[in-house]
């Protein structure tokens, strides 16, 4: 007599928990990539925001409004791409990790 193996149920719970675990691990991925662009999105908010006051205060001493808000952008681990002085108004763009963000400041 032989005997026959029939194909069953055996190893499912292997490439179901397999299955789930790559979700998971996709998901995971997504929602850190997102939170790494709010992230950077923020600081360089508060880069172009910074920046535009010493900027403008530098304006309100007489001293150069753009180099002072792209030492403090330095400082904040930013970089500025544009900076307009218009009057007593600065506008700085600062950009932190490919997020780009401007900010305006002048007397009130």
């Amino acid at each position: 007599m032989r005997l026959r193996r029939q194909l069953g149920d055996d190893g499912y719970a292997t490439i179901a928990t397999a299955g789930f675990a790559a979700a998971l691990l996709t998901l995971y991925a997504a929602v850190g990539a997102a939170a790494a662009l709010v992230i950077a999105h923020h600081e360089a908010q508060v880069a172009a925001d910074l920046a535009a006051v010493a900027g403008a205060f530098a304006v309100y001493r007489g001293e150069d409004a753009c180099g002072a808000a792209d030492a403090v952008a330095g400082y904040n681990g930013a970089s500025i791409r544009t900076c307009t002085v218009s009057g007593a108004d600065v506008t700085v763009s600062a950009v932190v990790r490919g997020r780009e963000v401007s900010s305006t400041a002048g007397p009130v």
